[in-house]
């Protein structure tokens, strides 16, 4: 019975220690800096005149993107990608739950919202 006692101690016992490195990890995530939106634009720029061509729509810069995202009530924008004419990141949900984000630059919809689980 002590051996059982103590086993699940040590079980708890890593599980909370486990658990507080998760919560002290993600809430460290750096939000984008101005240089990863500058380039992610730039990114855009290429990316759409490879896409269309000369016909390349007008289209919301990264900053307009996440000052949306953050007026819907995102916080912590961060890994920011340019990617097959969308922009990803992650952020934390206004529930408190970090989400990956598709968000179309072109009609300002967010195409997807997931639970980022990693």
């Amino acid at each position: 019975m002590t051996k059982t006692f103590l086993s699940t101690t040590a079980c708890c016992f890593l599980l909370a220690t486990a658990a507080v490195a998760q919560t002290d990890d993600t809430m460290m995530e750096d939000e984008v800096t101005q240089e990863e939106m500058t380039a992610a634009d730039e990114a855009a720029d290429v990316m759409f005149v490879e896409i269309y061509g000369d016909a390349a729509p007008a289209y919301m810069t990264t900053t307009e993107a996440i000052d949306r995202m953050m007026a819907m009530g995102y916080t912590n924008v961060h890994d920011l990608d340019v990617e097959w004419g969308r922009y990803e990141v992650e952020a934390y949900a206004p529930d408190g739950n970090e989400v990956e984000i598709e968000f179309d630059p072109v009609t300002g919809a967010i195409l997807d919202i997931s639970d980022n689980w990693f």
